[in-house]
């Protein structure tokens, strides 16, 4: 990178511009930054280290490792386990997993979600009394942390209400807030169930956990998530109640706000294009079964047997946690997610994956062909290659494909064959024709072409 390049990179990490939607299949995965200092700092940690290394090899370099080596950084059993510099990609067909297509979860939903039948009584079951106890409890108390001499508490039905008028207006929408109570454009299903006084105050006092047990932020346990926290925690539990289906899509999903925060992150090609970014995991159908807020780059917990494979690949272990293994899970993302280390760990795990991936995340000896010579008008429309390497045991598909442009994908259960045929547009003979789709695309546009938003 020159420095021009070098210095849009750091006025794009310091504005949050940066996400996998600017990424193109041949660019490089991009860590996330909070600011310049730690780009600089992590930049200097690195020339440290090799510095070290170049002292103990007699100024020699060693050869450089593959992208995503880290494979057996912390994982129980690593010794058993061989590196990505052994991967070796050969020309042939992955041979179908039949049992992928084989769910042996539960997928029966027991008998309370099945006697939901209004949307009041589904609402219900997610923000349940528990949970409306404890915001109640937690605003009174911060009300009165605020001022002693408080005397007005919320109740569980005056939050009722509160939450009722916030749905109302997100439908009808009114210039401000008071406007739902002025007296010539008068909103009777809002202003006939609280007075606006009492609404602003109830707005004013709404909390959801006790501020004294907030740790500064230089503390390592800090969590700058904590205010919602409760929020979070309790819906993500309801969420998992619901049983998981067999094909899961996990994504980024935006949720969108003009307020100004240091979390508010900008991606440009979502329709929300300004918010709080989550990781979202869903099924094909949009359900959301667990989501995580992006707070930062800061270190999460990981259990005693997840290994580390990366701030983005953990946040995918974290969101997966809940999802039973070895009942045939098929899960799909995008390129931003997509690497060997994390497919390998996840069919360990007994769940199978597939993803677009980026070229530089399949290491050095992948044989498939390179963008700008699939891009020749001499290569047709349809062509497609295949490479498979075995690692441990878990064999990987990787596809490259020609549609508009050229599509990688990676896969542990499914390759190219069987081939197909799919539709498409000939501007030279200004007709549809078919051309060969590979089973691969077929699965991939089933399940993973962003059911998320």
């Amino acid at each position: 990178m020159n420095d021009e390049d070098i210095s849009t990179l750091l006025w794009r990490l310091e504005n949050g511009e940066v996400s996998e939607d600017e990424s193109d299949l041949e660019e490089d995965a991009l860590d996330y930054y909070d600011n310049v200092g730690e780009l600089q700092a992590d930049l200097e940690r690195e020339n440290q280290i090799l510095e070290e290394i170049l002292t103990e090899n007699d100024g020699t370099a060693p050869d450089p490792p593959l992208i995503f080596d880290e494979l057996v950084e912390n994982q129980p059993h690593s010794n058993a386990t061989p590196s990505l510099r052994d991967l070796i990609w050969k020309k042939k067909n992955l041979d179908l997993v039949d049992q992928a297509f084989t769910f042996l979860g539960c997928t029966d939903y027991p008998p309370i979600i099945m006697n939901l039948s209004t949307p009041y009584q589904y609402f219900s079951y997610f923000f349940d009394e528990s949970l409306l106890a404890r915001i109640v409890t937690e605003s009174n108390k911060y009300a009165i942390q605020k001022n002693i001499n408080f005397s007005e508490p919320m109740t569980v039905l005056e939050l009722r209400k509160y939450i009722g008028i916030l749905i109302y207006t997100s439908v009808y929408h009114y210039p401000s807030i008071r406007s739902y109570w002025a007296n010539n454009v008068r909103f009777h299903p809002i202003a006939d169930t609280m007075t606006v006084n009492r609404f602003e105050k109830n707005r004013e006092i709404l909390h959801f956990n006790d501020n004294e047990g907030h740790l500064p932020r230089e503390h390592p346990e800090h969590d700058r998530l904590y205010k919602i926290r409760t929020i979070v925690d309790h819906l993500n539990q309801r969420f998992m109640s619901v049983p998981f289906d067999h094909r899961l899509s996990l994504d980024e999903q935006m949720c969108a706000t003009k307020i100004s925060h240091f979390m508010k992150q900008y991606l440009p090609n979502k329709p929300h294009k300004w918010g709080f970014k989550l990781y979202v995991l869903c099924c094909l159908m949009g359900y959301a079964y667990s989501f995580e807020i992006y707070s930062g780059t800061h270190d999460y917990k990981r259990l005693p047997n997840e290994p580390n494979l990366g701030a983005v690949s953990n946040t995918v272990v974290r969101l997966l946690r809940p999802v039973p293994r070895k009942v045939n899970h098929i899960v799909y993302f995008d390129n931003f997610y997509s690497s060997l280390t994390l497919f390998h760990h996840l069919h360990k795990e007994g769940i199978y994956c597939l993803g677009t991936v980026q070229r530089n995340r399949l290491g050095k000896t992948c044989k498939l062909p390179k963008k700008e010579d699939v891009q020749k008008t001499s290569v047709p429309r349809g062509s497609y290659d295949e490479n498979v390497a075995s690692l441990d045991g878990v064999e990987f598909a990787a596809t490259s494909w020609k549609d508009n442009k050229q599509v990688l994908l990676l896969s542990t259960y499914v390759g190219a064959n069987p081939v197909g045929t799919i539709s498409r547009y000939d501007k030279k003979q200004k007709k549809n024709i078919s051309i060969p789709c590979p089973k691969v695309i077929e699965e991939y546009t089933y399940g993973g072409c962003g059911h998320n938003g």
